[in-house]
């Protein structure tokens, strides 16, 4: 059966596309078409136009009203959720309003939409292999450039090759048996940046000239956006300009088809509330046990995310990024990643296929990765704790409780840092609990610190901080006296005033910890 907006928007998400205005949203759609100005737009109701060029909501709201009863929805890549003119227009017409985010360009936008479409008006067989198609287009492209060609992702991984193995070299024949570009030959490419150079240009690259056993290439970067999709190679020597240009178009569909199966994958990833929640918190299962998430085995980590921005606009566009990031940051066979959200903070379920001692390091790295923003654009603005790994699924409520502590010490800082491991900061997030303003206001009513405070502000003594530096010393006269630069003696007798204006007794311990912790508090 055909698609409907309603789906069509639901299956894309708002990695891809956000739905401002749905009028009709059962309305059958059956295809996309770019807009091109001064051409004529003759259309079946069933299509989505691309607005290409309308970079304004003024120029949006004239496009509703000239075309709004011609096609089914208008996607456009400017802000237009609060203009009255567009809204207005988009309700009269019937007319749905769909904002593509800006990471994706119109053409891949296109092959996107049509693509998902398609899968509406054909739903594939469960369990068909994707792979398929890459290993198709590589056998297009090397037909297009005259050479075989390997496709590979952002790490070198191969992904897929052409059948035709006529005019290889001893790299190629090493990737294929391996799974991986040499390293020899990777550390060759970026020792010359050419890594950096084949992710910038918009054309294919040649490659020349890298080690003796190499023969040359042309590379072309696989993106969507200004996210990294990997990058399709061909042995081939001094191709003509037909060729190259050919070349590059089976690029541009290969990243078409690596991002639809990126978004695909965090789709089937995305886990729901309320499966989240049992997961999580390890409640009974409120959805039955055929919704029941199932982990791949491994182990496990729970990571916490809370956006950095206050302001709405600005929340929105960090949470679009975040989300397209989710759908598009490489992951595959060692690392499995779930994904979903529980009240205003967002939940990872990272699981690592085969431990080892530097699985943290993995997952420190992705989500470095994830929220470090592209090349040429800025961190994701967004706040993380990582809990401490889980070795089944049973112990996920405990490093989710790690994971929120850690995160709630992250959100310490003015703008959002490295991710932050729960192991990293274990104190300091015991201390904010137990520092709780409620609990620091009552610390007041049951101290006599404030004695210690009056004290110093009516004769000039420095009683508070003595006292604070002492117990940081944890009860050691000489190193506090040193940082005082004080005597041991002076120390020793400034500490028997202490005693005597608060009328305490240091010597009890349960004195100490309390009068600690409000000097922490103080300081925090």
């Amino acid at each position: 059966m055909s698609g409907t907006l309603d789906s069509l928007a639901t299956a894309l998400g708002s990695d891809v596309l956000r739905a401002v205005l749905l009028p009709e949203p059962s309305l059958t759609v059956g295809g996309v078409r770019i807009h091109e100005p001064g051409a004529a737009q003759a259309s079946e109701r069933g299509e989505v136009l691309l607005a290409v060029g309308a970079h304004e909501p003024a120029a949006v709201a004239a496009l509703l009203r000239t075309l709004g009863k011609t096609f089914a929805a208008l996607a456009v890549k400017c802000r237009v959720e609060d203009d009255t003119a567009v809204l207005g227009a988009a309700a009269e017409h019937g007319c749905a309003v769909l904002v593509l985010d800006d990471g994706i360009d119109w053409l891949q936008a296109a092959a996107l939409i049509q693509g998902t479409i398609a899968e509406h008006a054909e739903p594939s067989e469960s369990g068909e292999d994707r792979t398929g198609d890459l290993f198709a287009l590589a056998d297009l492209a090397a037909t297009a450039i005259g050479g075989p060609v390997t496709i590979e992702d952002p790490r070198g991984w191969l992904l897929a090759y052409s059948s035709d193995q006529r005019g290889g070299d001893s790299v190629r024949t090493e990737t294929l048996m391996n799974r991986r570009a040499p390293a020899g030959f990777s550390r060759a490419l970026a020792a010359r940046g050419i890594p950096h150079e084949v992710a910038r240009s918009d054309t294919p690259v040649p490659v020349r000239g890298v080690g003796e056993e190499a023969a040359d290439r042309l590379a072309v970067g696989l993106r969507a956006g200004s996210f990294g999709l990997g990058t399709m190679w061909a042995v081939v020597d001094r191709p003509d300009a037909p060729r190259t240009a050919a070349f590059a178009q089976v690029g541009h569909r290969v990243a078409v088809q690596l991002m639809r199966r990126r978004t695909e994958d965090y789709r089937s990833h995305r886990v729901e509330m309320e499966q989240l929640a049992v997961l999580l918190h390890g409640s009974p299962a409120v959805t039955g046990s055929s919704d029941a998430v199932e982990l791949p085995p491994g182990t496990h980590w729970v990571v916490a995310l809370a956006l950095a921005p206050h302001e709405p606009s600005k929340r929105a566009v960090a949470r679009s990024r975040l989300e397209q990031g989710l759908a598009l940051t490489q992951r595959g066979p060692e690392l499995t990643v779930h994904a979903g959200q529980l009240s205003n903070l967002w939940y990872l379920v990272l699981t690592v296929a085969r431990p080892r001692e530097s699985s943290a390091d993995l997952i420190h790295t992705w989500l470095r990765e994830l929220l470090g923003g592209a090349a040429g654009r800025d961190p994701v603005p967004v706040y993380a704790g990582v809990g401490s790994a889980a070795h089944d699924q049973c112990d996920l409520p405990r490093s989710r409780k790690e994971a929120e502590r850690a995160l709630a010490v992250a959100r310490l800082s003015p703008e959002p840092r490295d991710p932050l491991a729960f192991d990293d900061c274990w104190a300091r997030a015991a201390l904010i609990r137990v520092l709780e303003p409620a609990v620091v206001a009552d610390l007041e009513s049951v101290t006599p610190l404030r004695r210690l405070q009056e004290q110093d502000a009516a004769h000039g003594t420095e009683y508070v901080q003595t006292l604070h530096t002492w117990l940081e010393h944890q009860g050691n006269v000489r190193s506090a006296a040193e940082q005082l630069h004080v005597h041991t003696n002076t120390l020793r007798y400034r500490l028997g005033k202490i005693e005597e204006a608060a009328d305490i007794n240091l010597a009890d311990a349960d004195v100490r910890l309390v009068l600690a912790l409000q000097l922490k508090a103080l300081r925090e």
